[in-house]
């Protein structure tokens, strides 16, 4: 009870659901506010407390270890919040943006030697072995440290704002990260929040993109694929084969997972002839993993990238034994994309029934002959990303202690580029393994250097050339 007590307190005080006890208390269908300052005063029995805890925990949507990586947040900032103001010029207009950028790269080079011996070395390890408290800290001290309230300015509108600038400020120190980019607008799209821990949680995505180069893969972690195949189609139920009818193509993409991952989902629609398919749209496809009984089957889908990106969400189930997906609109936003209610997989092997015959045999035609070609496409327009490959053809790749050096082939002639590896911090932590290839992105001009799997990406003019 002790250690719930203190957590429930501290989680309170620091207003992370709310901006008072008594709002709290309506959040959590209490009639009057009572219970929860009983709670803050201490005066309250152990039933009391369990229940509060679970209707916080339902409410919210946090399991006990959420509630107390929350908690160790919120104390971290009272520990740590006058020990890193202390060290900084406050007369300098952006001493609040000069600190975020030392707690996000460990540059604490013009703090006092008191600081680095004692604090220091706490805050490296904070941020190696508890990354969502650490990033949490941060994100509490950069709103503390700017005034803001968000209840003030409510949820929404402070967490559109200080996405934007604090992506601002990360994509001026990783412009290479055009990935995270693609998150924080996202988030700014999505603009969920209704409290300070939506606040914080949003940030701590943000900072985690933009920091560490593996949370990508991380994250997809959270979602899961079902193991049907790479490349899977699927139509409405008794669909018969003509002109205009609907066909979705889901091509997984795990990046070398087996067990997480996303579908990139291709709608096309049936043409004239058998070779005929035209893409009518592309959507990412994030079925979210159900850890336990209490979750609920979540299908986020998405169209566009960047701050051309729209969201929507849905609840799925999907049967294994028959191959079938159907799906159910959340009230609240509706179905924006107009999903079939119902899905049922093609089975190729051994198609049951005449329809079902037909159009295995018309669609392992069309996606032998033009499946490939009309996925590239598909992926073009979905990210807003070409693939210069076929132009640019990457030969070799080696990384020195100094240089970076890649051989291009283009036009028929093949040109050495190099790049100094201290340009980019990262380039020292790749290998000439890796998948790289050159890209031309919709939102500006000239050529890159990408990285996919890592969500780096250099402008290629910034390359010398032999």
């Amino acid at each position: 009870m002790d250690e719930k007590l203190e957590i429930l307190q501290c989680l309170v005080a620091g207003r992370a659901f709310a901006p008072s006890p008594s709002a709290l208390a309506k959040e959590l269908g209490y009639r009057g506010k009572m219970a929860v300052y009983r709670l803050m005063n201490g005066g309250v029995k152990a039933d009391t407390v369990d229940k509060i805890w679970t209707l916080v925990r339902t409410r919210f949507g946090l399991k006990d270890e959420g509630m107390y990586i929350l908690a160790r947040t919120f104390y971290g900032l009272d520990y740590f919040y006058d020990k890193l103001v202390g060290e900084m010029n406050r007369k300098h207009p952006e001493w609040v943006e000069n600190l975020v950028m030392s707690l996000t790269a460990d540059d604490y080079e013009w703090f006092s030697p008191k600081f680095k011996a004692e604090t220091m070395p706490v805050l490296i390890d904070l941020k190696t072995d508890e990354p969502d408290v650490y990033w949490g800290i941060v994100a509490l001290t950069y709103l503390r440290a700017k005034r803001t309230d968000v209840y003030t300015e409510g949820p929404a509108h402070a967490l559109r704002r200080v996405l934007k600038e604090l992506d601002g400020l990360l994509l001026s120190m990783y412009p290479e990260k055009s990935d995270a980019h693609d998150a924080a607008c996202s988030l700014m799209s999505l603009a969920a929040a209704e409290n300070l821990f939506g606040v914080v949680n949003c940030c701590v995505v943000l900072f985690r993109n933009y920091a560490e180069s593996g949370f990508k893969n991380k994250a997809m972690k959270a979602l899961q694929v079902f193991g049907f195949g790479k490349r899977s189609y699927w139509l409405k139920p008794g669909e018969s084969y003509g002109e205009g009818h609907e066909v979705w193509l889901l091509v997984e993409q795990s990046y070398g997972r087996m067990t997480g991952g996303y579908y990139l989902a291709l709608r096309l629609l049936s043409g004239r002839d058998t070779l005929t398919f035209m893409l009518e749209d592309v959507f990412c496809m994030n079925f979210w993993a159900v850890d336990d009984d209490t979750d609920q089957p979540v299908l986020q889908v998405c169209r566009g990238t960047g701050d051309r990106c729209n969201w929507g969400f849905y609840l799925y189930e999907y049967n294994e034994e028959r191959h079938e997906f159907r799906f159910e609109a959340n009230p609240d936003t509706g179905d924006v994309f107009n999903l079939p209610e119902t899905l049922c997989m093609v089975n190729f092997e051994a198609p049951e029934g005449k329809d079902a015959k037909v159009w295995a045999r018309v669609l392992k035609n069309w996606d032998e002959s033009q499946g490939a070609d009309v996925f590239n496409q598909a992926k073009e327009m979905f990210s807003g990303i070409s693939d210069m490959t076929s132009s640019y053809l990457v030969t070799d790749v080696s990384v020195s202690k100094t240089m970076l050096t890649l051989s291009i082939e283009h036009g028929g002639r093949t040109s050495v580029y190099r790049l100094p590896v201290d340009r980019y911090g990262f380039i020292a932590e790749i290998s000439p393994a890796q998948r790289l290839m050159i890209v031309k992105y919709a939102h500006s001009d000239g050529l890159h250097v990408a990285w996919p799997e890592l969500g780096y990406s250099i402008p290629l003019a910034e390359f010398t050339v032999e």
